[in-house]
C-alpha cells in the first residue's frame, strides 16, 4: 500500500512491525534489528499494538490469529485510526478543514514527493488532476474493497465532466479494447479511458492484451519499452521465454504510468529509506540516460521500481507455469538476485549476466 507514506513516523513503524509479524514470529531484538530502531522504541510500539489487541506475546511476538490470514485489514485499521492520515483523507476528497499553514506543514512535506500539496482555502489537494483521480481510485480499492463496477460507478458519478482526466487517444491505439471494457462495466462518461488504464494495472491478462495492441500499432510507448528491454538484456539472461514476456509487460505497465504523469513514488510505492541493490541502481542510470521518457525520474525510485518488477514477474511466471521443475529453476536463479552485492559488474554490465 502507498498510504503508509502519508502517516507519521510512529504509524509507519507500527505498520512495518505488522508486516514483519505477518511473515513470522519475532523477538524484540530481531524486530529492532529489522527496523533499525532501539529495542525500547520497539517495545513501546508493541505494547501499544498489544493494548489494541492487534498483537500478542507468547514466546515471541506475533499477530492475533484473526489478522494472520489478512493483515491488510489490520494495516487499513491502523491507518484509519491515525489522525494525520485522517487529515490527508479529508483533503483527498475535497473536505479538508481550513487550518493555518503550521498544522499542515508536515503533511505538505510528505505530499511533496508525490508532487502534491494542500490548499487550505479550498480544502482540497493541489497537483495533477490525473494523479489525484488515480489516488481516489486507489483509495476506494484499498479501503472500501468495492466491486470494480461499483468502484467505477462511484467516481463516474462524482466527476461526470472532469475533462482533465480524459486519456489521450494515442495511449489506447485499439479502440475496440476500450469499447469492450466500457460495455462490460456500463460506463458512458469520457472517463472510461482512465478507468480502463487503472483496470489493466490489476489484471495481468488485460495488460498483456493491451501491450499486444501497442506492439501491433508500433506506438511510441512500445518502442520505448523495446529499447529498454534491449538495454536490460545486456545485463540479464532470461531463464525462460515466459519470464521475459512477463517482465516486458510489467515494464510496459510502468512506462504507461509514467506517460500518464504518475510519479514513480506512487507507481512503485517506494519508501524513503528503502535500500536498493547496486545492480538496480546502475541499471536505472543506464536506462535514464538512454530513454527520454525517464529523464525526470529519480534514480533510486526507478531502481526500486525495477526491483519490484523483477519480483512481480517472478511470482506471475510461477503462477502461469506452476509445475515443480519451472518453480525450482526460477526460485534457484531468482533469490540470489536481490542482495546488494550481486551487481558487482562494470557500468556496461560486461563482466556477468544475472538470470531471471
Amino acid at each position: 500500500m502507498i498510504w503508509q507514506f502519508i502517516a507519521k513516523k510512529k504509524c509507519r513503524r507500527q505498520l512495518q512491525l505488522v508486516e514483519l509479524l505477518q511473515q513470522k514470529c519475532y523477538s524484540v531484538a530481531e524486530l529492532a534489528k529489522k527496523t533499525k530502531v532501539s529495542t525500547k522504541t520497539i517495545l513501546r510500539d508493541l505494547y501499544e499494538l498489544q493494548k489494541k489487541d492487534y498483537v500478542i506475546k507468547r514466546r515471541y511476538w506475533q499477530l492475533r490469529e484473526c489478522y494472520e490470514a489478512n493483515y491488510y485489514a489490520l494495516q487499513r485499521k491502523i491507518l484509519l485510526e491515525n489522525q494525520h492520515f485522517q487529515l490527508f483523507q479529508q483533503y483527498l476528497w475535497n473536505r479538508g478543514p481550513r487550518v493555518n499553514h503550521s498544522k499542515i506543514k508536515e503533511l505538505n512535506h510528505q505530499l511533496l514527493r508525490f508532487n502534491l500539496s494542500v490548499n487550505c482555502q479550498t480544502g482540497s489537494l493541489l497537483g495533477a488532476s490525473a494523479l489525484i483521480f488515480y489516488l481516489q481510485l486507489r483509495y476506494l480499492r484499498d479501503f472500501y474493497q468495492l466491486e470494480e463496477a461499483e468502484l467505477y460507478y462511484q467516481l463516474d458519478q462524482k466527476y461526470p465532466m472532469n475533462h482533465s482526466c480524459i486519456v489521450k487517444k494515442e495511449l489506447i491505439p485499439d479502440e475496440r479494447l476500450l469499447a469492450r471494457f466500457t460495455q462490460e462495466f456500463g460506463l458512458q462518461s469520457q472517463l472510461a479511458g482512465a478507468f480502463f488504464l487503472e483496470y489493466i494495472g490489476y489484471h495481468y491478462q488485460g495488460c498483456s492484451e493491451f501491450y499486444d495492441s501497442h506492439q501491433k500499432y508500433r506506438t511510441g510507448l512500445y518502442q520505448e519499452s523495446k529499447r529498454a528491454i534491449a538495454l536490460i538484456e545486456q545485463a540479464v539472461s532470461w531463464e525462460t521465454e515466459v519470464a521475459k514476456q512477463v517482465f516486458t509487460i510489467k515494464l510496459f505497465e510502468l512506462f504507461l504510468g509514467i506517460r500518464c504523469c504518475l510519479p514513480l513514488a506512487v507507481l512503485s510505492e517506494h519508501g524513503e529509506q528503502v535500500e536498493v541493490g547496486e545492480f538496480f541502481l546502475r541499471l536505472s542510470r543506464k536506462l535514464k540516460r538512454a530513454l527520454p521518457l525517464l529523464s525526470n525520474c529519480r534514480v533510486d525510485e526507478l531502481a526500486f521500481a525495477l526491483e519490484m518488477i523483477f519480483s512481480a514477474s517472478h511470482h506471475i511466471t510461477l503462477s502461469l507455469h506452476p509445475n515443480l521443475k519451472s518453480a525450482l529453476v526460477i526460485q534457484e536463479r531468482f533469490h540470489p538476485f536481490f542482495p546488494c552485492d550481486i551487481g558487482k559488474c562494470n557500468e556496461d554490465f560486461s563482466s556477468r549476466k544475472v538470470m531471471l
